[in-house]
Order: structure tokens, then C-alpha cells, then sequence
């Protein structure tokens, strides 16, 4: 029994030490995957950046693709010192548990000491026999030799006690050296981060420069892109329009079909019904619609730009640039609603999922017609790749609502 609690008592005490360093650990990993999602992110824009050169139809693509690029760096740089952060609090929590295994270390080979000093004496086999044949009686006699025994056991264990203590505290310096070189190779990452978000902004400042000398031109780029984003809404309005129409006839039939939430809305029958509900349950993580990696040059809304302020847009999604060859992908199970040509878009495909609707435009060829039943990833068809604007390939992305617009980015997943 009192073997069973020793050993109860050094595991308690294990987890006591190993729970909070545990934690920790988990803490910096979640930080290194943060941080590695942000370099890719670095990496991508700056390709990106390298590849296209500055245009009138392109400067604001790549201005946005810089400060993109910006904000990954920003974005790099605090997690390098939110995980700077962290090992300070780790490297602290295992030099106390250093130092506190060192003492009990120390006590416990001054107490095994002692003990071996007294057992050495206890030991001799005249001493044995005189301890146990001075006994007042048997009993006695039988409760001294248990206690020799147990004496002798309990020795052992201080011994094998020891033994673990120094192989953890073993292991504990060599974490704690390890934590300190991972601090010096992130403190070195974190200063050279620094240098390369000066250089960024000094970049991102010279292009402004550059911009504010055509800005005429560039508000007349905008005005033109405006009009064409323009005929692409009113071509979706007439698609949902005419879509609501249909079911709210057929609804007039069916009786499992439910009535439009919204005045001009869509009817639903009962498989709709669940597909826009488990649609909106997917909110923050439908993947992105491209087939390979991709930046968001074009956010949601009104788009200004510091130092050019006549140079001002709406945008009624979002455009995603990304590689070469890439293809827009359905972010959820769904039907094709419609497949339809659009100067300015070349094709374009809106994605029925329930009452919601997602729209493709910017795509050069198409692997999917009306009607179509699409499974989340399926690849609707290829981007279109601008080789006038050095292979600049770049999708618009919409989401809907019965009638109602809605902003993308808060239903896709972060990387």
C-alpha cells in the first residue's frame, strides 16, 4: 500500500510539472501554423508581384496584390512575436521546473545518503539478528523483520526515484536549450521581417507616387470596369428574377414547395429547403473558388485608395487573382443555374444552393452546363488567362441571397 501511494504521489507530481508545458506546446504550434499560412500567403503575393508589370487596366490589381502582400507580412510579423511571446512564458515555466527538480534532486540524494549510511550500519548480520532476537516476544520478532524488509524495498524505491529524477531533469535542459535556440531563430526571423515591411510600404508608396501622375487615366479605367461589373449585376438580377418567378408558380402547384422567405424571393421544395440550410451552417468554411492558391486583389464593398481619392469603386464581390491554369470551383454542393457569355466576363455560371446563389465570371472555358448537379470542389471550368496583362488570371466571385447581395469573405475559409 504505501508503495502505491509513492508511486501515485511522483505521477501527480509529473503532471503538475508536464500539463502546463503541454499546453504551451499546443499554444505555439496553433502560432507556427498561423505563421506558416502567412508566409505562404508572403510567397504567393510576391510572385504574383514579380510576374505582372504595371499597367493602366492592371495598377490597381497590383497595388492591391502589394498591400495584400503587406498585410501577410504585418500578419507574419505579429505571430512571430506572439510565438516569442509564448516561448518566453515556456522557457520561465521550465526554468522554475529546472530549478525545482534540481532541489528535490539534491534533498533527495542528501536523504538517500543518510539513509544508506544508517542501513550499512543495520546491515551487518550481527546487527540483524540482535535487532530481531531482542524481541520481547514472536509477534514483535515478525513485525521487525517486516520492517527490515520494507525498509529495504523502500531504499530501493529512493534509489529508482533518484534514477527518474535525473533523467528528467536531463530531458528538462535539453527542452530548455532547444526552447532558447528556437527563441534566437525566431527573434532573427522577426528582425529581418522587419526590414522586409519597410521595404514593402517604401514599395507600395512609390507605386501610389507613380499612380497619382495617371490618375485621370486610372478613374477612366475604373468608370469602365464599373460598367461592365454593372451589365454582370443586372444580368444576375434578371437570372434570380426570372428563377423566383418559376418557382413561385410552381409553388402554386406543389405543395412541397414553401413560400419565398423574401418579397421576390425563391421558392423552395423540401431538398432545397435542407441544402440552404446546411449552405448557411457552412458560414467561414466553403473553400475558396479557385483551384490553386489565390489572393484577394478586389475586397467586398467600397473600394478607395489613400492618395488617389477621385479613384473610387463599388465592388458587388470579390475578385481572386491566382495561377495560370487554375479553375473556379463550386465552394458548395449545388445546380447550375445558368451558363451565360458577358463582354468583359467572358463566362459566366451562377451555382444555385438552395436559396443562395454563387456566381463564376472570368472563365475561358466551361465543363458544366444548366441544370447540372455539382458536388462541393467540382471544377466548374478554367479561368481566363489575360496574356495582354502578362498571364494576369483573375475570377469575380458573388454570393446571394434570394435578392439580397452579400459580402463572400466571412463564408470562406481562412487559410
Amino acid at each position: 500500500m504505501g508503495r502505491r501511494k509513492h508511486t501515485c504521489l511522483i505521477l501527480w507530481l509529473s503532471l503538475l510539472f508536464f500539463l502546463p508545458v503541454m499546453a504551451q506546446s499546443s499554444r505555439l504550434t496553433d502560432l507556427e501554423k498561423q505563421r506558416k499560412a502567412a508566409l505562404e500567403q508572403i510567397e504567393e503575393t510576391s510572385r504574383m508581384l514579380d510576374k505582372n508589370k504595371v499597367t493602366v487596366s492592371n495598377a490597381l490589381v497590383k497595388l492591391n496584390v502589394l498591400n495584400e502582400k503587406i498585410k501577410a507580412r504585418e500578419q507574419f510579423l505579429k505571430t512571430l512575436q506572439q510565438e516569442l511571446k509564448a516561448l518566453d512564458r515556456e522557457i520561465a515555466q521550465l526554468r522554475s521546473e529546472y530549478v525545482e527538480l534540481s532541489r528535490q534532486l539534491s534533498v533527495k540524494k542528501e536523504q538517500y545518503a543518510r539513509s544508506l549510511r544508517l542501513m550499512t550500519r543495520r546491515n551487518r548480520t550481527e546487527d540483524k539478528w540482535m535487532f530481531l532476537l531482542s524481541a520481547d516476544d514472536l509477534g514483535q520478532m515478525m513485525r521487525r523483520l517486516r520492517y527490515l524488509n520494507e525498509y529495504a524495498d523502500y531504499q530501493k524505491l529512493q534509489a529508482n526515484d533518484i534514477t527518474n529524477k535525473q533523467t528528467r531533469l536531463n530531458e528538462k535542459r535539453i527542452v530548455l536549450e532547444r526552447a532558447y535556440r528556437e527563441k534566437k531563430a525566431i527573434t532573427d526571423k522577426e528582425i529581418q521581417e522587419k526590414v522586409n515591411l519597410d521595404q514593402d510600404r517604401i514599395q507600395a508608396n512609390t507605386l501610389v507616387v507613380r499612380l497619382k501622375s495617371k490618375e485621370r487615366s486610372l478613374v477612366a479605367e475604373v468608370n469602365k470596369q464599373k460598367k461592365l461589373a454593372d451589365r454582370l449585376n443586372k444580368q444576375i438580377e434578371q437570372v434570380i428574377a426570372e428563377e423566383a418567378r418559376k418557382a413561385a408558380e410552381l409553388a402554386a402547384k406543389e405543395k412541397n414547395r414553401q413560400a419565398a422567405e423574401a418579397k421576390g424571393g425563391y421558392s423552395m421544395n423540401t431538398q432545397e429547403l435542407k441544402l440552404s440550410g446546411d449552405f448557411s451552417k457552412n458560414r467561414g468554411l466553403l473553400p475558396m473558388p479557385v483551384s490553386q492558391p489565390g489572393t484577394i486583389v478586389v475586397h467586398y464593398g467600397a473600394q478607395k485608395y489613400q492618395d488617389l481619392k477621385y479613384v473610387q469603386n463599388d465592388s458587388k464581390g470579390i475578385d481572386i487573382q491566382t495561377r495560370p491554369g487554375a479553375s473556379a470551383i463550386s465552394v458548395f454542393d449545388g445546380t447550375v443555374s445558368r451558363v451565360f457569355p458577358l463582354p468583359g466576363f467572358n463566362i459566366s455560371i451562377i451555382v444555385r444552393h438552395g436559396n443562395y446563389l454563387t456566381v463564376y465570371a472570368n472563365l475561358s472555358e466551361i465543363n458544366v452546363k444548366a441544370g447540372d448537379k455539382v458536388k462541393i470542389g467540382q471544377a466548374l471550368g478554367k479561368i481566363y488567362v489575360d496574356s495582354g496583362q502578362n498571364d494576369q488570371t483573375i475570377l469575380h466571385f458573388q454570393l446571394w441571397k434570394d435578392t439580397e447581395r452579400m459580402n463572400p469573405e466571412p463564408w470562406l475559409r481562412k487559410p
